[in-house]
Formats: C-alpha cells, structure tokens, sequence
C-alpha cells in the first residue's frame, strides 16, 4: 500500500528489498566505469594525509578484522574498512558525482559494499545494491532539491549515508521491514556540513557516512529498529535538513525504479582533482586557449550560480584542501595548461608565479538562478569573460562541464585517468578492474588491489 498514510521508509524498504534491479546497457556501462574510477581514486588517495590519519586513528584504537583497506595491506573490520576506503576515495576530490542528489554517490556505496563483500560473491552481484543505493540517493535528491545543499547540508554525507545503508541492506539480503529499519537507524548518523569543505573533514565525511552504511545494515539484521517516521515526519530529516514538500518527496518515491535513476540522471566521471563546481567554467576556458597568451590576460570574470561560489571560498589557496575548493586557481590552470592533474596538486602548483598573477586578476560574480532547483540550467550557463592587454575581449558559456551525462568522457579518458591514478604499484591493471563486473569473486579482485607488491 503506497498511500500518504505509509511511512517514506516503509516504501523505500520495500523497494531496496524486492525490486527487480537490472542494468539496462546504460546504466550497466555507466557502473561499470563509475565503480571501476571509484577504485582508482580510492588508490590514488591513500596516500593522501588526511588517509594516513585516519588509518593511524584506526589502529591506535586496536580494531582487527579481515576486511581490506585498499592499497595498503592493512585489515581491520568491515566498519573500519568502509570507513577508510571511502575517505581515500574522496581525499582528492577526485570521485564522481551525480545529480539530482548532489552526492559523490560511489564513493560511499563502494566501500560499503565492499567492507561486506563475502566469499564467492561475484562482480555481478553487486549491481543491484548498487542500483538501490543510488536510487534512493537520487529520488531523495529529487525530494529535497538543491534546498539542501544550499542550507549548508553536506548531501554526500547525509543522503549518501542513507543510500549505502539501502546498498548494504540489498547486498545483505535483508527483508522490507529490516531495510526500511536499516534506514531508520542511518537518519540518525547522516550529517555532514559544506562549511567543512577544504580541511580533512570533507573526505571524513563520506568515509563516517560508509561506516554508518555498514553498522545501520548490522545492526537491523540484529533486530534494531527506529522509527519509520523519520524521514517524513513533521520532526524528521526531510523537514530538518531543507527542501521539505510532503507531495514532492511521495512524488519521488512514486518514481522508485521507473525508470532506474542512474538511467535517467546518469552519472558524472570528473576530468580533474577538485570540486566539480569548478569544472564548467574550466571546459569553456579550454576553448578560448588557441592563440592566447597567458601574460596578455588583464582581467578575468566568472560568473556562476550563488549556490555553486558558496562552495567555492578560496580565492588564492594556501594548501591543497583550499586549492580543491578554489575557482580562480582551477580557471588559471585551465588557461595556462590547459588541465589539472594530480602531479599539479602535488607540486602545489597554486604557488607558481604565474598562476598566482592571473589568480590575482580574477574575480568572481555569483548570480541567483532563475530556477534555483536546478543544478546545471541550461538556460542559464557559466559565463566566463576574459580581458586582454590590448582591450579586446573573449567570452565562452558553457552549461554542462566536461564529465557531466551530457558531456562525458570518453572511454580512452576513462581508463587514461584509470591508469594513472593506480601506477605505479598496479599499472597494467586498468582493464581488469573496468571488468569487475565478470569478476567470479570479487574477494580475489579485492586481494589483488588489497596490499600492491
């Protein structure tokens, strides 16, 4: 029974447990590549200090257990193990997003997946958790709007939490009620705030949002429970954290599945190291670069929506967690270089003279949006206003950044990206992991990537 009186949860739970989830070709090629680039950044990032941190953190309070923490040779429990795999996955910013949620969705259905990964689980059978987490990520998007986000509401920790407890409790096999109770339990843990953005919270973010995913999973198959009004009651998450419209969010639900939202919204792959809000004014700053000269550049103007700046605070970066949330040093590589890699963020590329002078002379114009609900309107473009030494002027717009469904990577970019983030310790590997799905045990998959000779 779907009608107002049945609680949000209830209907969730019943989906993420009885659903038929099957990939059409679109979305099976899109997570396919999605789970595959997760790895990759997961890689790429445990190197990073924040992951070091938290790996210390994690031994220094004696948890054991058999579950991988990848790239590393460190075990310890699936808990942990979520907890830390998510944050080296989204250390560098380098993991992909979606939207109507806003979320970096895999980056924490992944390591919770994966932290409950048992023997003789194949590749192919986490497709379905997959599909139900990000279902429920995206319909509850679609419910609370940007309304969200723009109230300060980290939503890769706060809808990500509950759409990896969905991914968790599928894989689990648990029934209707212990997923929607699974879910119950998750409102409790899932928050996260954008005014942490450019410090180590950020990525610790998604990583407690996995490990949430994980313990609200257990601790339901153990018989907990909370309250299937949580979602949707007056005093609930919807009505706390922003966005709240009782009809929009039964609206959402009634669209579980039909289609598949990874189908309809597709998924983002992102091209460069740092915040995505960055990426469309970088895509219309590559086509301006023929023939120009980076010492003849006066002025820089950019222009973008008011909710997308807010992330965006730090005009000249100090450190790389700044650097990741700044639009004057992502549009200046872009024109200088053309690109912006993680050999760039290493050699704190945001200190070169160069990049510093036209930083300086960059100013950025946030507008209020027309349709504030959408997050890329095309009717509204960044706009990007470049001044030359002589007076003359260059203007681009562009509405969907490189990466995005509607402008995305190609797949030779894909596995470039791929093969670069995991060399040296994994190079050759690239073809593997992007087959993951074929694999028979995803354990031995796992293994290979677990502890890198």
């Amino acid at each position: 029974m779907n009608d107002a009186s049945t609680p949000a949860l209830t209907r969730l739970g019943t989906f993420v447990a009885e659903a038929a989830l099957t990939a059409d070709d679109l979305s099976h090629d899109q997570l396919r590549a999605a789970v595959a680039d997760c790895l990759g950044c997961i890689l790429a990032g445990v190197g990073m200090p924040v992951s070091a941190k938290a790996r210390a953190a994690v031994r220094a309070m004696g948890i054991g257990g058999t579950a991988a923490v990848l790239g590393t040779g460190q075990r310890t429990a699936p808990a942990q193990a979520a907890f830390l795999n998510a944050t080296a996955g989204h250390a560098l910013d380098f993991d992909d997003w979606e939207a109507p949620g806003n979320t970096h969705p895999t980056v924490v259905i992944l390591p919770a997946l994966l932290a409950c990964t048992r023997p003789g689980t194949a590749g192919a059978d986490l497709i379905a958790p997959y599909l139900a987490g990000f279902e429920v990520i995206a319909r509850l998007g679609e419910a609370l709007n940007l309304e969200h986000y723009g109230a300060g509401w980290h939503s890769t920790a706060t809808l990500g939490t509950l759409g990896a407890t969905a991914a968790v409790a599928r894989l689990m096999r648990l029934d209707a009620r212990h997923s929607a109770h699974a879910m119950a339990l998750a409102i409790s843990r899932a928050t996260g705030y954008t005014c942490q953005f450019g410090s180590n919270a950020k990525p610790l973010q998604a990583g407690f949002a996995a490990q949430a995913a994980v313990e609200c999973a257990y601790l339901a198959a153990a018989g907990a429970e909370g309250q299937l009004h949580a979602l949707d009651h007056a005093g609930g998450f919807a009505a706390l954290t922003g966005g709240a419209n009782p009809q929009r969010l039964r609206d959402a639900l009634d669209r579980l599945g039909q289609p598949l939202a990874l189908s309809e919204h597709g998924i983002a792959l992102k091209p460069w190291p740092n915040c995505s809000y960055t990426h469309r004014l970088m895509t219309t700053l590559l086509g301006l670069r023929d023939g120009l000269r980076p010492e003849s550049i006066a002025r820089i103007d950019l222009h973008l929506p008011d909710v997308h700046a807010a992330i965006l605070p730090f005009h000249q970066p100090r450190d790389h967690g700044e650097a990741l949330f700044s639009l004057p040093f992502a549009c200046a590589m872009a024109l200088v270089h053309g690109d912006l890699t993680l050999a760039d963020t290493a050699r704190e590329a945001w200190t070169d003279p160069q990049i510093v002078t036209l930083i300086r002379r960059t100013h950025v114009h946030p507008f209020h949006p027309r349709r504030p609900e959408l997050n890329f309107d095309p009717e509204e473009p960044d706009r990007a206003v470049v001044t030359l030494d002589d007076g003359k002027v260059l203007t681009s717009t562009c509405t969907y950044p490189l990466g995005a469904p509607q402008n995305p990577l190609a797949a030779d970019r894909i596995k470039a990206k791929l093969d670069a983030n995991i060399a040296p310790r994994l190079a050759g590997l690239a073809d593997t992991l992007l087959d993951w799905p074929a694999a028979p045990d995803l354990l031995d998959l796992i293994d290979k990537i677990a502890d890198p000779a």
